[in-house]
């Protein structure tokens, strides 16, 4: 068990952590629950940095790192949905496009392919991560932030932003798996 698969591992668990923060209804945990997802993105950063560096990158890894950053993020947007700042239709698009994501790799190695991670799919994950810890950040502290903006509409428009980017990486996955497979089968 190496350092960067410890960090995966690490946010597989924590997203459940910030569910509890966040359902506390409480600013001060907001703050903390934002910390802890600030520590979150960094262990994600850092967990593929030092897997490269130390020459550290393990076939567990490899299937760890995706898997953990997909089940946080999930936790977090359900936490997000379940105090009221995340429509409904936005988690499932969300999380829709994980599991896309998922089947889509297992269909390409059933085709000998193999489906890197896409320019798309970091996009994606930056702008899930801003938003994420934009969001909760604000709402904890709405007394600061609430001068200068609205903080449920600047929130709304931000999950709005995260949920089409990720919609879109649904769709250029898609459209990869597409273009991998039909070079495959003409060559």
């Amino acid at each position: 068990m190496s350092l960067p698969n410890i960090l995966s591992l690490f946010r597989s668990v924590i997203g459940f952590v910030v569910i509890y923060l966040l359902l506390q209804n409480d600013k001060d945990l907001l703050i903390v629950a934002t910390g802890i997802m600030l520590l979150a993105e960094f262990s994600d950063a850092a967990d593929g940095f030092l897997a490269r560096r130390y020459n550290l990158v393990s076939r567990f890894g490899m299937i760890i790192d995706p898997m953990s950053d997909s089940l946080y993020r999930a936790m977090v947007f359900l936490g997000l949905m379940a105090v009221g700042w995340l429509p409904v239709w936005f988690a499932a698009i969300i999380i829709s496009r994980d599991i896309i994501v998922a089947y889509l790799r297992v269909f390409a190695q059933q085709e000998g392919i193999t489906m890197a991670a896409r320019s798309s799919g970091k996009i994606k994950a930056i702008v899930q991560a801003t938003a994420q810890v934009w969001t909760v950040g604000m709402f904890g502290l709405e007394d600061f932030f609430s001068q200068y903006w609205s903080v449920p509409e600047v929130s709304f428009w931000l999950l709005t932003i995260a949920t089409v980017v990720t919609a879109w990486t649904a769709v250029d996955y898609t459209m990869g798996y597409i273009e991998g497979v039909r070079r495959v089968r003409s060559s």
